[in-house]
């Protein structure tokens, strides 16, 4: 068995508040109680976790993403396109953290240290676009905009519950979407209020697919078709209850895929891992895993 010797920490800078470097020692001494080297370096700008753990992938044995869903979406790309397969880790220092979640990492700093050194890992499904590696979603319609249009100081303030704030503005409004969904040899082609592709347990906080298998080379489709308004009771449903609360609803496409593709025939815009996305047409396969460290 190879020897699990070293260990490099990529950090948002603006993480824990923008105090994260407080507590880089900390974390750095405690992680040093195993292995033999550990070392950290921040990410500033759009891209530059991405670039660093692709630099450094084939460099240590363990790639940590100190940060939030966005910071792992990053070091997961950079691990995932460099070829290399050291194991991802993660401190979330995030206002959701559905990653670490779906993987039962617990926020407490001290805890999801203890979790490192534990070392205990499991194969985690990527969905993959053609460009990006996704860890955890795809999505458009409904609240989809409150991901990439709650406002940094709002999340400061009030946390998760931040965008709650932000839904209240979208969840009445929204129209909804003609699109084609082509998946596994079925096809839906007409309107739908809520697309979602996702190979986590957790997406925005909710718990809402808790027997999602991370390691079976599928991810999950829900597609809600119908009207808008009746449909906001049913999203509410899904992410309050978990999909087995909508399993039975004729209105509701529910399917476990390894390929996909989307045509937008209204440019409705998209949220990948919460990030704002604009495509007319996107191919998803789920062709890749990475090694992650869970509870």
């Amino acid at each position: 068995m190879k020897q699990i010797n070293s260990v490099l920490i990529i950090y948002y800078a603006g993480a824990y508040k923008g105090k994260i470097e407080e507590f880089l020692p900390q974390i750095k001494k405690r992680l040093s109680l195993r292995y033999a080297v550990v070392d950290a370096v921040a990410g500033y700008k759009e891209n530059d976790s991405e670039n660093i753990a692709f630099e450094n992938a084939s460099k240590y044995d363990i790639i940590v993403s100190c940060g939030g869903d966005g910071t792992l979406h990053q070091v997961v790309n950079g691990v995932a396109k460099s070829g290399a397969n050291p194991i991802v880790g993660i401190l979330p220092y995030g206002t959701c953290n559905d990653v670490a979640h779906t993987l039962s990492i617990p926020t407490e700093l001290d805890k999801a240290i203890d979790c490192i050194l534990r070392l205990n890992t499991t194969k985690y499904d990527l969905i993959y676009d053609g460009n990006e590696y996704l860890t955890y979603s795809l999505a458009a319609g409904y609240v989809t905009p409150v991901s990439f249009s709650t406002g940094k100081k709002l999340k400061k303030a009030f946390g998760r519950f931040a965008y709650f704030l932000t839904a209240l503005k979208y969840l009445f409004t929204a129209k909804s979407m003609p699109v084609t969904i082509t998946y596994d040899g079925k096809v839906f082609d007409g309107k739908a209020s809520f697309v979602l592709l996702s190979s986590s347990k957790f997406v925005g906080g909710f718990n809402f697919n808790k027997d999602e298998d991370l390691s079976d080379g599928k991810a999950s489709l829900i597609v809600l078709r119908g009207k808008t308004f009746i449909n906001a009771f049913r999203l509410a449903k899904l992410f309050l209850f978990g999909v087995k609360a909508l399993k039975k609803s004729k209105a509701v496409i529910m399917e476990s895929v390894t390929k996909v593709e989307i045509r937008n025939h209204s440019n409705a815009v998209y949220a990948m891992d919460g990030e704002k996305c604009n495509f007319l047409k996107k191919q998803l396969l789920v062709p890749k895993q990475v090694t992650m460290i869970t509870i």
